[in-house]
């Protein structure tokens, strides 16, 4: 079953040499690998449109990331376009499943197992790429068929009911024994979550949140947060996808020169932080000793091969929950929830008396050290609707500000995907050149 690269206006149905050869459940489970394998792979990229970082006197030898770093438009509508189409190559491929899924026979009961818990997957893994779709884009194109078809996007809020019907389709399945590479119950729970904070929902995120947060704190411990960069188990990972190749190494110009971009100061860790050996590097550079990314960065330095990429961990359910109960006025159990994980990491605590948007701001900074160069802290400053320093060589002093309306917070839908279907529009001030 070989797959090519996925854009809307390529029949997508010609993609597959052989789409109606799952004849049983391994032929089913390797298509759906497919799926798994094809997932995104842009947390350094996140990262450096987010503050994450500040470029160094290498950035200008990485013109296209710098650009990237600056906000500039064509590099942010390059970067959409590879964006855009891996997320919905793994749209493609779960289409061309579920379909086939249906008229596959079950001939024993562990074959009705294994079909249930790969349709489960199938459904939790589109929810996924639909969500961060829309976070990105806004209004995407829904997609149910693998044949290429000329749609509009839908409303923001039928993308938001569609991920939340392809949740409810992944829940009716209880997978707690599935590998921590595939979308387990657990990693279901911890994207419903996610969800939920985004829509509002703090009472459901907290419901959610706390049976996956019972007894946690025996998770977050140095072993276990060392291991999550690492090829062993960690206790405090839900899903990571297993890989057989390097990750992250474009952050490194030179290991004897050192990196393109290092940790922003809005990352600092206390004193006795089980988190700072693993998230902050130190690395010689010509401006001297300089804090760079740990973590995949670290484990390029030393030559640690990667086997996980660490997209979602308890810890993550921590912060997202302290965040819903701030929201929704229990600023109490906010705090507790948020010390839980500091005081079994070493660090200092937040302050008890916090409350409202002080109390925020106060979980999202330790959430940024938590998962600084994972990513995630792009979503965040969009979610929250902040202002965006770019900052000069090392942070010395501040180049721009993106505010907190800039259009390009909505990245531009590719020229691929409106070139041939009338139906498609752009996100606003993007240009948007039809061509007959």
């Amino acid at each position: 079953m070989a797959l090519a690269g996925c854009s809307l206006d390529i029949r997508l149905e010609d993609q597959f040499s052989d789409p109606y050869a799952i004849t049983d459940t391994e032929t089913a489970r390797e298509l759906l690998a497919s799926a798994y394998n094809s997932l995104p792979r842009f947390q350094m990229e996140f990262s450096v449109l987010s503050d994450d970082f500040y470029p160094t006197a290498l950035s200008q030898k990485y013109v296209e990331m710098l650009n990237l770093y600056n906000w500039q438009e064509k590099a942010i509508s390059d970067f959409s376009s590879n964006v855009w189409s891996e997320y919905y190559m793994v749209v493609a491929v779960v289409n061309a499943l579920l379909p086939r899924l249906e008229l596959l026979e079950a001939k024993t009961d562990r074959d009705a197992v294994e079909i249930a818990r790969i349709r489960s997957e199938a459904h939790a893994l589109k929810a996924m790429c639909y969500f961060d779709l829309v976070r990105l884009y806004g209004p995407i194109v829904l997609k149910d068929r693998l044949e290429y078809e000329t749609l509009p996007r839908s409303s923001v809020e039928e993308c938001l009911e569609e991920i939340d019907r392809l949740l409810d389709e992944a829940e009716k399945v209880d997978d707690n024994d599935a590998a921590v590479f595939y979308m387990s119950t657990e990693a279901v729970k911890a994207l419903r979550v996610e969800f939920e904070l985004h829509r509002g929902n703090y009472d459901v995120a907290v419901a959610v949140a706390q049976g996956l947060l019972e007894g946690a704190e025996s998770r977050w411990t140095k072993s276990s947060f060392e291991n999550l960069w690492s090829g062993n188990e960690s206790d405090d990972r839900i899903f990571a996808p297993y890989i057989f190749e390097s990750f992250y190494t474009d952050l490194c110009y030179d290991r004897t020169k050192g990196d393109y971009f290092i940790l922003s100061d809005q990352v600092r860790y206390d004193e006795d932080d089980l988190r700072q050996p693993w998230s902050e590097y130190a690395v010689e550079m010509s401006s001297g000793l300089v804090r760079a990314l740990g973590k995949y960065n670290r484990m390029y330095y030393e030559n640690t091969t990667v086997r996980y990429i660490n997209t979602m961990r308890y810890s993550g359910v921590c912060f997202a929950a302290a965040e819903a109960y701030a929201r929704s006025r229990q600023y109490g159990q906010a705090v507790d929830m948020v010390n839980r994980l500091l005081g079994a990491y070493g660090a200092v605590l937040i302050d008890e008396s916090l409350e409202g948007e002080a109390l925020i701001e106060a979980i999202l900074a330790e959430k940024h050290k938590e998962f600084v160069g994972e990513g995630v802290r792009y979503f965040d400053l969009k979610r929250m609707g902040k202002p965006l320093k770019r900052y000069k060589n090392l942070g010395t002093s501040v180049n721009s500000t993106i505010a907190a309306d800039d259009y390009r917070w909505l990245f531009p839908i590719p020229e691929s995907e409106y070139k041939y279907n009338d139906l498609m529009d752009q996100n606003p001030e993007w240009p948007f050149i039809k061509t007959e």
